[in-house]
């Protein structure tokens, strides 16, 4: 039996260890700062930057449960009226624990989307997109090092080189490039090759997969490259934004060619 099978919680007690580990991530290193609870006749808060407005109302006895369990460093201010807390190594692994026993992502378009790739065609015909864009994703619920969110932006380029790959050597478009790094030039000589005689929606609609696919490429590059020249930090968000949006692009395509 798994240690953490003997963690007993409710479901919104999970969720909000969700909510606080994602809060966390989602800060920049220079800015970490523990969580705050503010309590009152209204109902308990959390305090913190990165917690989203409509998640910030809680329960504190949950946040009493999580601490319980070892998942938060709990701490009380000289007045007693102030709670502090951390989120400990052990929460941190927690949280991993629950999003692999979940499987997929808890959105439902994501999940269909997901199933989809997972599906036998999908893993047949891109083998290659399919293992990297799922090593990303896994990577994506482990610790978010600033090195590991790297990791993350260049196995989503290389699922997209992979798959642009498999579309060029089906469709076989003439004049198309033999760089494998020109993803979006391979994929417009693809589309360009099937919208002879589609009407003037669908030909749109190619033209937005192509736009979609050149903004998640700018994505991923700014991923993969650190945001050097930004000179931000990435965060968590930023890597689930590029994993998710790689999904996307690739799973509308397939579905339309």
């Amino acid at each position: 039996m798994n240690s953490f099978d003997q963690i007993l919680l409710e479901p919104v007690q999970k969720e909000l260890l969700v909510t606080l580990v994602e809060a966390a991530r989602n800060t920049p290193l220079d800015k970490r700062q523990k969580f705050f609870v503010a309590q009152s006749f209204n109902g308990d808060y959390l305090i913190h930057p990165s917690v989203p407005k409509d998640k910030a109302q809680i329960y504190f006895g949950d946040v009493k449960a999580l601490a319980n369990e070892g998942l938060l460093a709990l701490e009380y201010s000289s007045s007693g009226r102030t709670p502090g807390f951390d989120v400990t190594p052990l929460g941190f692994q927690y949280y991993e624990y629950l999003k692999e026993k979940s499987g997929e992502p808890v959105e439902r378009v994501e999940s269909t989307m997901r199933n989809y790739l997972d599906a036998h065609n999908f893993i047949k015909n891109y083998p290659e997109a399919y293992k990297k864009w799922s090593s990303a994703e896994e990577l994506l619920w482990k610790t978010g090092s600033q090195q590991q969110l790297t990791i993350i932006g260049h196995l989503c380029r290389e699922a997209l080189q992979d798959f642009a790959n498999y579309l060029v050597s089906v469709h076989n478009p003439p004049d198309v490039t033999g760089d494998k790094s020109k993803t979006i030039a391979r994929l417009k000589a693809v589309i360009d090759s099937k919208v002879k005689g589609l009407s003037d929606t669908k030909k749109a609609f190619f033209n937005a997969l192509i736009a979609h696919w050149g903004t998640v490429n700018d994505l991923i590059q700014r991923q993969e490259h650190n945001s050097q020249k930004e000179g931000q930090l990435l965060i968590w968000e930023d890597a689930r934004a590029v994993v998710f949006q790689t999904l996307i692009v690739m799973f509308e395509i397939d579905r339309i060619l």
